[in-house]
């Protein structure tokens, strides 16, 4: 079996696309649900690379690309219109009402359900083998039209995409944009590479939807003009976005609208107590620490704990514990008695029960993986 050159940049265009999409969905820098979106666009996008240049010599990779979407383009403008919101407004949220531009995704799932219609009536013997040919024909004609109303629906969300962004940047003054001018530069680029990209998608849709044109355009150039494309933009898209999110700020948690009052002194009171829990009695190193046991140590309830640390330490209480876990474990790390002890051990020594929650804790608070930091360390001293 042997691939052509261009299906090859296809695959590996795809195989990068799944890489950077798990990377933006599972790293802690940034605004979440950014990355979450962003990660989603760029896993669609690569699931189309991977439907066009997937050699199709065994039956069951036919059948999964006959009868599985993997070719969903009416998410794209929506994904593009919120991940832009996102990216500017902390507070946005997916709620019903933004669930709702998803729905038209039933469109890329058409001709699939024509297909399992088509094979749940041969199972059933209500449709006779004979007529695959022509179902088979159904399906590739929903797929071509079907073209229109992505290209149509994925503009739209571009333009409106862009008005969103024009009247951002005429409301913010120069003054008040700081990191946010970050943001915003990124987005118009973000943007505009979609819509040239959309040009390309219209300059191969006209030949492709005109059936006197469709099979000689295909003959010709198949759909390579469209989707090599694609694979440089999930390149651009996905290193781009990746190292823009590496660069930003840790999310943290926002002030929440219509939150209780406390005055100034009890707000003082309960910030010296859970310090002092931390640095003198050392609570941090029960690995089933919770907001209720340290409430009841301090004698306070654990609403206004989380009060405090929510609405003026800017810090969940997880965040609050693993900062001091982190902290006592690198004095841990250069003590010469633990060196019988694991990095692992050395971690659960101070209060972690989990290496997967120590390892993100600590790459979040430091920048590197605790591999790195020891390295780092024994090279300075």
């Amino acid at each position: 079996m042997t691939i052509s050159p261009f299906d090859l940049i296809l695959l590996l265009g795809s195989l990068q696309g799944f890489i950077l999409g798990t990377l933006l969905w599972t790293t802690p820098k940034g605004h979440r649900l950014s990355n979450r979106l962003l990660a989603v666009l760029i896993g669609l996008l690569a699931l189309m690379s991977l439907a066009m240049s997937v050699p199709v010599s065994n039956r069951w990779v036919v059948f999964a690309l006959d009868f599985f979407p993997f070719i969903m383009a009416m998410p794209l403008g929506p994904l593009i219109y919120f991940y832009t919101q996102s990216m500017l407004n902390p507070a946005f949220r997916l709620g019903h009402r933004e669930r709702r531009h998803f729905y038209p995704v039933v469109l890329d799932w058409g001709s699939k359900l024509i297909g399992w219609i088509f094979l749940g009536g041969l199972l059933l013997g209500l449709v006779p083998a004979s007529d695959g040919p022509i179902w088979g024909h159904v399906m590739n004609e929903y797929d071509t039209y079907t073209d229109i109303p992505r290209w149509l629906s994925m503009t739209t969300y571009l333009i409106l995409t862009r008005q969103w962004l024009s009247q951002y940047k005429q409301a913010q003054s120069p003054e008040k944009t700081g990191n946010k001018g970050q943001n915003l530069s990124w987005l118009w680029q973000f943007v505009n590479v979609f819509l040239f990209f959309q040009v390309i998608w219209l300059v191969h849709l006209v030949p492709y939807i005109i059936p006197d044109t469709r099979s000689a355009w295909l003959d010709k150039f198949g759909w390579y003009p469209l989707y090599i494309p694609i694979a440089v933009l999930i390149y651009w898209l996905g290193l781009k976005g990746y190292l823009h999110t590496r660069q930003s700020p840790v999310e943290v948690v926002p002030p929440k609208a219509g939150t209780m009052f406390m005055p100034a002194e009890i707000v003082e009171k309960a910030i010296g107590l859970l310090t002092r829990a931390m640095q003198t009695d050392k609570l941090y190193l029960d690995p089933e620490l919770t907001v209720e046991k340290v409430g009841r140590h301090v004698q306070l309830p654990p609403k206004t704990i989380s009060f405090v640390l929510n609405q003026h330490l800017r810090k969940s209480f997880n965040a609050f514990i693993n900062d001091y876990r982190i902290e006592y474990l690198k004095q841990q790390l250069t003590n010469p008695a633990n060196g019988h002890l694991t990095l692992t051990g050395i971690a659960f020594e101070c209060g972690f029960n989990s290496q997967a929650t120590f390892q993100r804790a600590f790459r979040q608070a430091t920048g590197l993986s605790p591999k790195q930091y020891i390295e780092q360390q024994t090279a300075e001293s």
